[in-house]
Order: C-alpha cells, then sequence, then structure tokens
C-alpha cells in the first residue's frame, strides 16, 4: 500500500479553533455595521418623507384658504406642539380622512397661525427626537431644520 495515500486520523487539515473564531467575529462586525447603516438609511428615510408631506400640508393649506378664506390651524400662536392628535385633525381636515399623513413615520405634525391669522407654519417634530429632530416649513415653501425653528 501506498505510505502517502493513507493518513491517520489526527493529520487531516481542516481550520483550527481560532481561524472559527476570527471568521465569526468578522462576520458579527460586518453584521453590527449594516445593522446602524441600515438603521441611519431608515430614519434619513422618514424624515425625507416628513419634508414631502409638509409640502403637501402647505399644498392643501392653500386650497383650504381658497375654499374657505382661512387657513385651518391647530394653534393659534405662532407656534404649536406636533401631537398624533394634531396630525389626525389635518387628515380628517385638509384630506378627507386619508391617512396621508401615516402613523408609522415617528414624526408628528401640526399647522401654527403666522402674520395674524394671514398666514401658516407647518412644524414636525420626531417623537422622542432632540432639538435636531424638529423641522418648520412657512407658506412661502421655506424649510428651516432644528435651531433654525425656534
Amino acid at each position: 500500500m501506498n505510505k502517502e495515500s493513507f493518513k491517520s486520523p489526527g493529520s487531516n487539515p481542516g481550520f483550527s479553533l481560532i481561524e472559527l473564531l476570527v471568521t465569526i467575529a468578522i462576520i458579527g462586525v460586518l453584521a453590527a455595521v449594516s445593522v446602524v447603516s441600515y438603521t441611519s438609511y431608515i430614519a434619513s428615510s422618514k424624515k425625507t418623507t416628513m419634508r414631502s408631506l409638509m409640502q403637501a400640508v402647505a399644498l392643501a393649506e392653500s386650497e383650504w384658504y381658497a375654499e374657505t378664506g382661512s387657513y385651518l390651524v391647530n394653534s393659534e400662536d405662532e407656534t404649536c406642539n406636533p401631537t398624533t392628535d394634531t396630525v389626525e385633525t389635518i387628515n380628517e381636515s385638509l384630506f378627507a380622512n386619508e391617512d396621508v399623513i401615516p402613523n408609522d413615520l415617528e414624526w408628528n405634525m401640526c399647522v401654527a397661525s403666522a402674520a395674524g391669522g394671514g398666514s401658516f407654519q407647518i412644524f414636525a417634530e420626531k417623537e422622542g427626537g432632540g432639538a435636531e429632530d424638529v423641522m418648520c416649513l412657512n407658506r412661502n415653501g421655506s424649510l428651516r431644520e432644528g435651531d433654525e425653528c425656534g
């Protein structure tokens, strides 16, 4: 019998425990990076969606004004506190009970009176967000974020 064709069970080449642990560690790092990246992508998408919805509300406000002679506002003050109730009011009044502003965005919106009732300003705020998670849009379409809204 040829000696080279017969090998003992202990000499079978394979992966060592260290090589397997390093491979698992690399896969773990890649998974962690991809989860963080995906979460950031989703948050950015929701913010972009809210910007678009603010524009849609501004357009609907113009139509409301053309029909009624006043703007639909959640607050007569120059600022307002965005909540799920204010979003519901906007959906009911401006969009005929359609859920144009969905509940799963984790952002809320409200409309405040401006210029003594002759204009409006739309505020959007992320649920549980900080000062940087605030956006505001005035009747002229000027969008501001963070501290610029205060």
